[in-house]
């Protein structure tokens, strides 16, 4: 099943509103992510998509945070960092993972799960990485970038991202 219409008209307005300027700022992506978001993690799941408003201590923080929520218990599984379109170079990008590994290792205290999954978005290039907490301090790469979270092969890899992540927290879809 593809996404809503709304999250498709959502993205093609983005693509004409970075088209004509790059260096739009991010937050006008957040609500497309917060629709995609939500519809691979839904409350009947068990699970909440939380916008970030706290500052954590390196003064910045990741936009979403996706929380499995289990016998009265908040456990993080993914993290989600989005960047203007005009980071969308190889140095942006390397920023982006070293800012999700900083956003997971200050999060495996918040969940009770070994490992964290997560999203660094560019504009609406996307790649999925994870940490397991006993592992190295980098993340690891689970799908690299790809340049439209919208596109059919996107929506399959969120779907791949959401099963995998069903399948630490043993969350059954129906």
């Amino acid at each position: 099943m593809p996404y809503p219409r709304t999250i498709l008209t959502m993205a093609q307005n983005l693509i004409t509103i970075a088209g004509e300027n790059p260096d739009v700022h991010e937050n006008k992506f957040y609500m497309l992510w917060n629709g995609i978001l939500y519809h691979h993690f839904p409350l009947s799941l068990e699970y909440g998509v939380a916008p970030q408003t706290s500052i954590t201590g390196t003064g910045t923080k990741p936009e979403f945070l996706v929380v499995k929520v289990a016998r009265e218990e908040e456990s993080i599984v993914l993290v989600v960092e989005l960047k203007k379109p005009a980071e969308d170079t190889p140095a942006g990008r390397q920023k982006v993972v070293e800012e999700l590994a900083e956003y997971i290792e200050e999060r495996f205290d918040e969940t009770e799960f070994s490992t964290i999954y997560a999203i660094g978005g560019i504009g609406l290039s996307f790649a999925v990485y994870k940490m397991n907490k006993p592992g190295p301090p980098e993340p690891q790469l689970v799908f690299d970038w790809s340049s439209n979270v919208t596109a059919a092969t996107s929506f399959d890899r969120m779907v791949q991202v959401a099963t995998l992540i069903d399948e630490m927290t043993n969350t059954t879809r129906i």
